[in-house]
């Protein structure tokens, strides 16, 4: 029994997992995009300029060390340099695909594999509106119902950004689902984390 054999197979066998995973991940996130309907409304809500941060970094690094790899003609590391740059794609298009913001026709999807991030227009019992820096700061308040006993259980919020080149139509589709029943609380003084 050699340890660097054992080692290397275990490390291999790791990455081998962690790229299925993140490919699945990948697949996962795609198929939940195009499942949606009626989609009115999207846009990056990423922390480098719209795009995630972490996992751009690493597609980017990874492609770097690829290229470094082939450049230098080391071919006993392609596969693994294949594994990370394959893994490191899967996981943007899933980071990018679940960071986007959607607006439908039903409701409003911050995280498209999180359903806890997910309501409908008519499950808004309330919302504020506070201006920010390059948009608009949203919190909508609602109650989470029980299947069994379509009691309302507890209040939550979620919280929703909306930058300015898309805050008028954002403010137009608010208004057409849910403005006609209740009117937003804007332009006062207030600390939004107050809501917690």
């Amino acid at each position: 029994m050699n340890l660097t054999t054992d080692t290397y197979s275990i490390f291999v066998l790791l990455l081998a997992l962690f790229t299925l995973g993140a490919t699945f991940l990948a697949a996962y996130s795609f198929a939940n995009t195009v499942r949606l309907r009626n989609v009115r409304l999207s846009w990056k809500s990423g922390k480098l300029y719209g795009y995630p941060l972490f996992s751009t970094l690493f597609m980017l690094s990874a492609a770097t060390v690829g290229g470094w790899v082939l450049y230098h003609d080391m071919s006993s590391y392609y596969a693994i340099m294949g594994s990370y740059s394959w893994m490191g794609l899967c996981w943007f298009v899933s980071s990018y695909f679940s960071s986007k913001a959607y607006i439908t026709d039903h409701g409003i999807v911050k995280n498209i594999n999180d359903p806890s991030q997910t309501i409908a227009w008519h499950q808004v019992d309330d919302y504020v509106e506070k201006p920010a820096e390059k948009g608009i700061d949203y919190v909508f308040i609602y109650h989470e119902r029980q299947r069994e006993t379509l009691k309302q259980t507890r209040l939550i919020r979620l919280e929703l950004f909306v930058p300015d080149k898309k805050s008028a139509k954002f403010d137009k589709l608010v208004t057409l689902k849910i403005g006609k029943t209740m009117t937003s609380v804007s332009d006062t003084s207030f600390d939004i984390k107050a809501f917690d």
